[in-house]
């Protein structure tokens, strides 16, 4: 939880930031958080210019899939995603891409792209 809040803060104190890559480490042992906590740590000027995200070694953990859904609801000025995968995985690639399709986009410009090979 603490990486979690710790991410929260650096992006609050980045306004202008318009590029973000994260490669994350977490493993299913990780406490989970929720899109309503993930809600209330945005503000109006979290992420306002934010136009490239990358991710990379993601596993489509339940944290992970809260925080991609939320920056595609809420960065109105994204354009692009890239999600990179990792070795562990917490369900297919077809279920998180299924469920990615379903998620809301604040920016009509945003597209996510998807490796689905881990990368050595």
């Amino acid at each position: 939880m603490r990486s979690i809040v710790l991410t929260f803060c650096v992006l609050r104190n980045t306004p202008n930031l318009e590029e973000l890559e994260i490669t994350t480490y977490g493993d299913g042992d990780a406490p989970e958080t929720n899109a309503e906590f993930l809600n209330t740590q945005w503000t109006d000027a979290f992420c306002a210019n934010l136009q490239a995200v990358k991710m990379k070694n993601i596993g489509w953990l339940q944290n992970e899939m809260y925080f991609i859904e939320l920056v595609l609801s809420k960065a109105a000025v994204l354009r692009t995603m890239h999600l990179s995968l990792g070795c562990r995985r917490s369900k297919s690639n077809e279920d998180a891409l299924c469920e990615l399709m379903t998620y809301r986009r604040a920016s009509t410009h945003a597209r996510v792209f998807f490796d689905g090979k881990k990368k050595i």
